[in-house]
């Protein structure tokens, strides 16, 4: 007996996306990943400890009450605990690569997922791992990939500083890589953007939206294309709501705004991959 079994029921098991036992073989409904990096981060860094700080906030019974609230209000059919298998592998040992090993080690790790059956739930980190997941969705799953983009800002730079690896250069990189293309992105709440980028996404096809216009644009890419990735950048969300960010922008989404997105997004039935971004617990810890 080890001294592991010796305390059985006296300690507190590794903490888990919910609190949510692993399943006990074969493939989960959803793999939580942590990928806690933001060596690009422009202004203040402290996302690479979201992941952990995402666990211990959803492994309450606050968070467990919010559900069920949303269950009884018949905004979702039943409590999350309910309704899904889930397993959370842990977290990608990349927190001190630089942005360029970082991209290969991400990809890479993302290309084998994306062989197993699992819908896939990423904990960031800062927005610059958006890319180098999507790069290796598509090279273990080859397809035409959709983008929900929820974010305030439009990501659009070619570099920062004159870094091409940013967490404000994502959108670019995907779309200049050939991983995305303008008719398959719906952006929303872009509340940030230089008059170029403004400029670049008026005359595209990835245009600044509506709510109305979101939602008929989200229906139309989810009939066209074979996957739907969902990423969600935390400054989404107005800072009364959501103060630790780590780029705050005035305005922005109540959480029943982004509950309403969320609801509409995965109504396409489209949606296998998402990832979480941007949160800082350094600014925040609540």
């Amino acid at each position: 007996m080890t001294l592991k079994d010796e305390l059985n029921g006296y300690l507190r098991l590794p903490r888990t996306f919910f609190g949510i036992p692993a399943p006990d073989s074969g493939d989960p409904d959803v793999g939580v990943i942590g990928v806690p990096y933001d060596m690009t981060s422009s202004y203040m860094p402290g996302p690479r400890f979201a992941p952990d700080a995402i666990r211990q906030a959803t492994d309450s019974e606050r968070v467990h009450s919010y559900s069920l609230s949303l269950a009884r209000k018949s905004i979702v059919d039943k409590p999350l605990t309910k309704r899904i298998t889930l397993e959370d592998v842990g977290d990608l040992e990349i927190t001190l690569r630089l942005p360029e090993a970082a991209l290969v080690d991400i990809s890479e790790a993302c290309a084998k997922l994306a062989t197993r059956k699992s819908n896939l739930l990423f904990l960031g980190g800062d927005h610059f791992i958006t890319y180098p997941i999507l790069k290796g969705l598509k090279k273990g799953r080859p397809g035409r990939y959709g983008l929900v983009h929820l974010d305030s800002h439009a990501d659009l730079h070619s570099d920062m500083g004159g870094y091409q690896l940013s967490h404000s250069t994502g959108a670019r990189r995907m779309v200049d890589d050939g991983i995305l293309s303008t008719d398959d992105i719906a952006a929303y709440d872009i509340r940030s953007a230089i008059p170029s980028h403004r400029e670049e996404m008026t005359g595209s096809k990835a245009p600044i939206l509506s709510k109305d216009q979101f939602h008929q644009r989200v229906k139309e890419i989810g009939k066209q294309v074979d996957f739907l990735y969902l990423t969600v950048d935390i400054d989404v969300l107005t800072p009364q709501v959501a103060p630790g960010v780590s780029h705050p922008e005035s305005g922005g989404l109540s959480m029943v705004d982004l509950v309403e997105l969320l609801i509409s997004t995965f109504k396409t039935g489209k949606v296998r991959n998402a990832d979480v971004v941007e949160l800082n617990p350094m600014i925040d810890p609540t």
